[in-house]
């Protein structure tokens, strides 16, 4: 089946922004006397929605506090990280180009805030590149659930099944695959074993430009 439709996970994947998030957890975490590690936050939090996220601290560490308020200050420390230190990842532009010289349909599937992906679309100027964008936070269920792929795919109207996603987290790839639609993982573990649901694994984005330009005829022509 011919591909008509690219669909990005957006933190890890087009912004170097798993740091960010880490840090902005931490600092929110902090007033409560919490301190959290980056390998924490990769176990317990990557990829899931702001809400899931602040939901888990509050449990882990038994917080009398409501989750609603460590969502906001962590979103806070967020955008403030973004704007400041905010980074496209490697190869996102060139990835990015080679899909609209193919006239592909580009969209974006993001566990993020629709207030985050403003921050970081701003900041790194891609209003251009996509045709939808779609957050979990308007879904009954975040990732892994295939609740914002499902409404990429209808916003792009096209079949799941024409779609590649590119991902970089566990609940990000299963999403994709309970969607039913092809998953390149992008990431520096992409040859860990809970990885090999996908359909390709990538280092980083422009190698993909380069499997997409080898499988040409076969994926889009």
């Amino acid at each position: 089946m011919k591909k008509q439709a690219v669909i990005f996970d957006m933190d890890g994947v087009i912004i170097d922004s798993e740091p960010l998030w880490q840090r902005a957890q931490d600092a929110a975490l902090s007033v409560y006397g919490v301190h959290v590690t980056p390998k924490q936050c990769e176990q317990h939090t990557m990829g899931k929605r702001v809400d899931a996220i602040a939901q888990t601290w509050c449990e882990l560490y038994e917080l009398d506090i409501d989750p609603k308020v460590l969502e906001v200050s962590i979103l806070k420390h967020l955008h403030q990280l973004i704007a400041e230190q905010g980074k496209p990842m490697r190869g996102v532009y060139e990835l990015l180009e080679y899909l609209n010289e193919l006239k592909l349909k580009i969209g974006l599937a993001t566990s993020s805030n629709q207030s985050v992906i403003e921050a970081v679309f701003n900041k790194l100027d891609l209003w251009d590149y996509f045709d939808i964008t779609c957050s979990a936070e308007h879904e009954e269920h975040g990732k892994p659930h295939p609740d914002v792929y499902l409404t990429a795919a209808r916003k792009l109207d096209v079949p799941t099944d024409q779609c590649i996603v590119i991902e970089d987290s566990y609940n990000g790839v299963l999403a994709a695959k309970n969607a039913q639609m092809t998953t390149f993982v992008v990431c520096e573990q992409c040859q860990a074993e809970k990885f090999m649901i996908g359909d390709a694994h990538f280092y980083h984005l422009d190698e993909v430009v380069a499997y997409c330009e080898g499988q040409e005829e076969q994926l889009f022509l």
